[in-house]
């Protein structure tokens, strides 16, 4: 990636975690700047949540990034906060 000097995202479903960091570094330490990891939503039985999202990904070749991302959260399966009052679902 330290060659490739373009943005890389790597997007999984892993723990179901929802997060969005960098979590690489190179030999000297370092943080790989163009790499950002991308980890979805999901539902976990185990625990009882509904937690079924999504992330929507906005694509701009002209900025420094590329890539950006928005936590997009379906209103039928909020699980601890409900919607504003006055508010339709």
């Amino acid at each position: 990636m330290v060659a490739f000097q373009r943005p890389v995202a790597y997007v999984h479903g892993d723990s179901h975690y929802f997060r969005i960091d960098k979590p690489l570094l190179d030999a000297q330490g370092r943080r790989l700047e163009n790499f950002t990891r991308v980890e979805t939503f999901g539902n976990n039985p185990a625990n009882g949540t509904n937690d079924v999202q999504w992330v929507k990904v906005i694509v701009d070749p002209h900025s420094r990034e590329v890539f950006s991302y928005v936590p997009m959260i379906v209103p039928g399966n909020r699980v601890a906060v409900p919607p504003p009052v006055g508010r339709p679902r």
